[in-house]
């Protein structure tokens, strides 16, 4: 017989796997934590509801922290549970065991906006470098005793990005190919455009029941989530539309490209913060154009070929 979800004071469970959807605020975007009920109880990504999973910390009930990623965002809750082996892919390995790496791997420009973010943020919820005891790699079994959790290795958004399909309740859960409204998302250093799309496609052929992602409450079944899952695909061609449109109009730098609005509304870009998103996505974009012989770059401003 199937498992039907049912929902609980903190989000919804299938079974023996609890989702516990995220509380955010106005200064922090959270993500969703997965609580695995096993001999070999595991959380993954604590970064959910504090007040939740403190209780958990406290009741010692959990052995293992999967992180599916590096993002402060999905570990800002990691030291709470101090006595776990902690477990990522190997590619995200380096972030996670140094905030001085994450930095690299966040904006080349070392004083930005984003970077003094990161320092408050990490200062702020007291996130401490990490430890790691397992490293994963793609279709490893998560190291459960009584469930069964395939690794799915979908890089892009980091290169050590993990989805995760939940063998016995029949649901693959997607992490950051997160399905909102902004569409993806890849400003940092080591994110990729072309390992996202590789990777939407894998997820796109991966038939299950139910789907998960890291941001938003609900449960999806496969019609709603391939539905979802094309429109935020499509934003990627949207956004390399309006870049060749941009300079088809006329030659134009980093700079002036980047407060158009290509990715954020240009009324949000007031926000220190999401314009420096919108500056390495775009610059993302250009440089893969570049690649593709479709636009050069002659003394910082950037042409059509």
């Amino acid at each position: 017989m199937a498992i039907e979800p049912t929902t609980t004071d903190h989000g919804l469970r299938l079974g023996d796997i609890e989702f516990i959807w995220a509380r955010n605020s106005r200064d922090f975007f959270f993500s969703n934590s997965i609580l695995i009920h096993d001999s070999q109880t595991t959380i993954v990504d604590p970064s959910s509801n504090f007040t939740y999973l403190e209780q958990l910390a406290s009741r010692k009930v959990v052995q293992q922290v999967l992180n599916t990623h590096y993002h402060v965002d999905h570990r800002s809750l990691n030291h709470l549970f101090r006595n776990c082996q902690f477990i990522c892919h190997e590619k995200d390995l380096a972030a996670i065991l140094s905030f001085d790496n994450y930095l690299k791997y966040a904006d080349s420009e070392r004083n930005s906006d984003y970077v003094l973010w990161l320092k408050n943020i990490f200062s702020s919820l007291e996130i401490l470098d990490g430890y790691v005891s397992i490293l994963l790699k793609d279709e490893d079994l998560v190291p459960l005793k009584d469930h069964a959790v395939r690794v799915l290795h979908i890089p892009g958004h980091t290169p050590g990005h993990l989805a995760l399909f939940f063998e016995d309740i029949d649901l693959l859960y997607t992490s950051d190919i997160d399905l909102t409204p902004l569409g993806p998302w890849y400003a940092n250093i080591s994110s990729d455009i072309d390992q996202f799309l590789a990777s939407i496609r894998r997820v796109k052929l991966f038939h299950s029941r139910y789907y998960a992602t890291s941001h938003g409450g609900r449960i999806y079944d496969r019609e709603q989530f391939l539905e979802k899952l094309e429109k935020f695909e499509s934003a990627f061609e949207k956004r390399d539309t309006r870049i060749l449109e941009a300079l088809n109009e006329r030659p134009r730098d980093l700079k002036e490209l980047s407060q158009i609005g290509i990715i954020f509304k240009s009324s949000q870009l007031s926000d220190p913060l999401k314009a420096c998103f919108e500056r390495q996505m775009v610059e993302k974009h250009l440089e893969r154009f570049e690649r593709q012989g479709k636009i050069y770059q002659e003394n910082g401003i950037w042409r059509l070929s």
